[in-house]
């Protein structure tokens, strides 16, 4: 998305705007990315992106080696500092874990951040088991995921029809749904029984169920998940097994943080 098309010429800082810019060109790229092509993907002239990138580097959050920029440890601190001003991590975390202890499987939590959905916090059920796809602030679409359904679900149709919009839907395996219409009749149905599971549609052999959290004003602020390989279950079992212990700990984050927000 481009923002300096909607700025405010007396408010808008465009050096700051086109430094993160580079940030995010820089994320998920382990291998990193050449001065050139981090140059075309932010609209940018070589010249502006050499300089914002040494001043990056000066400051720490990018490094540079071998005629390829990365992102440096320092880029961490970007991430946490939104995470610790969330109280709902702060909350999430032991109620998480206690779910995923009782149920033997991974739970996530997510938030929206346009068509994406944004984990803010996981729980794996075996923690010695390192899972690099799905970590805190980790992107995915949301059009195909349960913690996305969820989240769409609490929107207005027409926020809806612009989400899906902005990323147009693509079958990312043989079972995703693409037909924005008919997404949208899933959305009306998750919105009225509470709830959505989707059966391998982000990724073969992955189905989850997710559930909203609830906060001040019955606001949908997040939601919780559970994902389990689809040889575990099918998804009837899922449903009988998953849904009430998820629920219940949506419950219990959400009064957490009305309690808090009260306080």
């Amino acid at each position: 998305m481009n923002y300096e098309e909607n700025r405010d010429p007396q408010s808008f800082v465009r050096a700051l705007a086109r430094g993160l810019s580079l940030i995010e060109a820089l994320g998920n790229q382990p291998n990193g990315k050449t001065l050139s092509e981090l140059a075309l993907q932010a609209s940018l002239d070589r010249a502006t992106a050499r300089r914002l990138l040494m001043t990056l580097n000066t400051l720490g959050y990018v490094r540079h080696e071998d005629g390829r920029y990365q992102l440096a440890p320092r880029a961490l601190s970007l991430g946490y500092a939104y995470l610790s001003s969330l109280p709902f991590w702060e909350v999430a975390q032991p109620l998480m874990a206690r779910l995923s202890a009782q149920v033997r499987e991974s739970c996530s939590a997510a938030t929206l951040d346009g068509p994406y959905v944004v984990y803010v916090a996981r729980i794996r059920s075996n923690p010695h088991i390192v899972d690099v796809t799905r970590t805190v602030g980790s992107r995915v679409p949301a059009y195909c995921t349960s913690l996305g359904r969820v989240l769409l679900a609490d929107q207005p149709e027409t926020a809806q029809r612009e989400l899906l919009a902005q990323l147009p839907p693509k079958a990312l395996t043989p079972y995703t749904e693409t037909d924005i219409e008919s997404l949208l009749g899933i959305l009306r149905q998750v919105r009225d029984q509470g709830w959505s599971l989707v059966d391998q549609e982000l990724e073969l052999r992955l189905r989850s169920l997710a559930v909203p959290v609830t906060a001040g004003g019955d606001k949908v602020v997040a939601a919780l998940n559970i994902s389990i390989p689809d040889n575990r279950g099918d998804a009837d079992a899922m449903l009988k097994t998953f849904l009430e212990p998820l629920e219940h700990t949506a419950a219990q984050l959400g009064t957490a943080l009305r309690a808090r927000e009260s306080a």
